[in-house]
């Protein structure tokens, strides 16, 4: 996913003058003003669209944005960036709390339901030998963990906050 985030000088938007520009992070102020007339007469911006895989205000200052960027380019490509919004909106106010608690969040893959879950649990966790595991009940134990746990399904698999 290519990030980019759609800025205006909202100073001259006030004047039916739009004047705005798509910018990738890392967003350079210095050109992000001269693009769009920032100057000491007009000097409030805002963001009006953004391609991003987390969620932003208007008023999102441009070095917050680019801060967040940076903290999580390290899981591009992963499962977790994928589902960024999805995990944001179910266990966190902000895009900048999710990053602080980034290290608490598993994530269970080739995982459909608690029941794949529960036998990742168990296999990790107790070494039960092969002709026992046909006896487990995995379906009692992953509701078990479903009620007793934090989990989320998302259309990349299932996650877990370790509060």
């Amino acid at each position: 996913m290519r990030m980019q985030v759609f800025i205006v000088n909202v100073d001259r938007y006030k004047e039916e003058q739009i004047r705005g520009a798509w910018f990738e992070p890392p967003i350079d102020f210095e050109e992000m003003k001269e693009c769009i007339g920032l100057d000491d007469e007009y000097k409030e911006y805002a963001i009006f669209e953004y391609d991003l895989p987390f969620e932003i205000e208007e008023t999102t200052p441009v070095s917050e944005i680019n801060r967040i960027c940076e903290a999580i380019g390290d899981i591009e490509g992963s499962p977790l960036y994928d589902v960024l919004s999805e995990v944001q909106r179910q266990w966190f106010g902000s895009i900048t709390e999710l990053i602080e608690h980034m290290d608490e969040i598993i994530y269970y893959p080739n995982s459909e339901s608690m029941i794949d879950v529960a036998k990742i649990f168990i296999e990790e966790s107790v070494n039960i030998p092969s002709r026992l595991q046909e006896y487990m009940d995995y379906e009692a134990y992953g509701r078990y963990l479903e009620d007793t746990g934090n989990f989320m399904m998302t259309s990349r698999g299932i996650f877990e906050y370790k509060r």
